[in-house]
């Protein structure tokens, strides 16, 4: 259905010689968004679609064929993903050599012994824990006992904090973020990293407005993949199960997902030239990029 209306929409629109950035300055969206319309991307809701009806002189009874549209919000927004829960690290953020290279730091710091590459490789070969049982698995693999864990977190925040800017967005970040916020979708991140960084890391890359909540499993006593955040989070916001999706980047965020019985998409950035979401929005605007209105 969803694609039938974007058809319709792209038709009335060259019809009447409107472009779509005529029509997103009318509507208050961006030209990108109403690509996403067209190509069936994105769904239009019926306010929305009310409001195109008038710019473009006719009556949302056009888009479904003459018949009645009431019935049809409610059945058709059913099949669509209308909340979205992103990890953080190594999926919106690209931190995986900086969180590394802080761990050895650390370690280094307390007993120079430790070898700094070996602690940076095996950072890198462990996806998903939470930081203290990083730390853990870490010294136990270089043979190093400490026992007082506050102090090495508290190390790590410090070093963190003072180079945040190090933990860059990966390319297309803000491009999907900003498709799903204009679409009127919820957006969340469940994360086990600790808050106070978290949003730090958020602020400083302009991202924080995105989010309609930011949540860290961590602080709240239930680390991935005890799904308690994400199954507390979906009775909290009035919305069916099936609605929900998350995104991640290791096995613990899928089986986290998979705990909360909510459907996920596991990816690697690392795999994708750190490029994934960049690729996507590429391919959401292959018309508009080759000039295809």
């Amino acid at each position: 259905m969803e694609n039938e209306i974007g058809k319709k929409l792209k038709e009335l629109r060259t019809a009447r010689g409107i472009t779509q950035k005529a029509l997103a300055k009318k509507l208050g969206c961006t030209e990108i968004m109403i690509s996403r319309y067209e190509l069936g991307v994105s769904q239009i809701s019926i306010p929305q679609l009310e409001k195109i009806s008038k710019i473009l002189g006719t009556t949302t009874k056009e888009f479904f064929n003459g018949d009645e549209h009431s019935n049809l919000s409610t059945s058709a927004s059913s099949t669509f993903k209308s909340a979205f829960v992103f990890d953080l690290d190594d999926t919106l953020v690209d931190g995986r050599q900086f969180c590394g290279e802080t761990i050895a730091r650390v370690l280094t710091e307390i007993d120079p012994s430790v070898d700094f590459e070996l602690v940076c490789k095996l950072h890198d070969s462990i996806k998903g824990m939470a930081i203290e049982d990083l730390y853990s698995s870490i010294m136990k693999k270089v043979g190093m006992k400490y026992e007082d864990m506050e102090r090495l977190l508290n190390r790590d925040f410090e070093i963190q904090q003072e180079s945040v800017s190090r933990m860059q967005l990966f390319d297309g970040v803000v491009e999907i973020l900003e498709f799903l916020k204009s679409s009127g979708k919820k957006v969340y991140i469940c994360t086990n990293r600790r808050k106070k960084l978290l949003m730090n890391v958020l602020k400083t890359n302009n991202i924080a407005g995105y989010f309609d909540e930011v949540i860290s499993c961590v602080d709240m006593g239930y680390k991935k993949p005890n799904p308690y955040c994400l199954v507390d989070l979906i009775q909290r916001s009035g919305k069916s199960i099936d609605e929900f999706i998350y995104f991640g980047d290791s096995e613990v965020d899928s089986q986290f997902a998979q705990n909360a019985n909510i459907d996920h998409i596991i990816f690697d950035q690392y795999m994708n030239n750190k490029n994934l979401f960049k690729k996507l929005v590429n391919m959401f605007l292959e018309r508009q990029i080759n000039g295809e209105h």
